[in-house]
């Protein structure tokens, strides 16, 4: 991300996090460009926050237009990632993996998401 993107994530960061967190997570957030995903549990592995602070924070960044949230399927008997369905309301009742032909609910397979939609021009 670029600078200018992160000096609008910054006061986001510092209402709920102390200042060295909020310099850690803006240091990390700096390896993130347009279009790749940030999963909050990399965030809790690596900054140790709780997770409900992270859907806090990554969902105030995309009030601002810096992220859009996703779902992805998740198939848990073989962790394969399927897919990333934007909307709540797109979301299947089931889905069946192809790697292991498991069909699972899709409520409880799937995770919310972050993409990062804010250009870096």
């Amino acid at each position: 991300m670029l600078l200018t993107t992160l000096l609008q994530i910054e006061p986001i960061l510092a209402k709920q996090l102390n200042k060295e967190t909020t310099e850690a997570v803006l240091n990390f957030l700096k390896n993130y460009k347009c279009g790749m995903y940030i999963y909050p549990g990399v965030f809790k592995r690596k900054f140790n926050i709780s997770i409900d602070e992270i859907y806090s924070l990554l969902n105030e960044m995309e009030k601002i237009g810096v992220l859009q949230s996703y779902y992805e399927l998740v198939c848990s008997k073989c962790q394969k990632a399927m897919e990333t369905v934007r909307l709540f309301n797109e979301l299947p009742d089931s889905f069946v993996c192809e790697l292991c032909g498991e069909e699972l609910p899709t409520l409880s397979n799937s995770v919310l998401i972050y993409k990062v939609i804010a250009k870096d021009e």
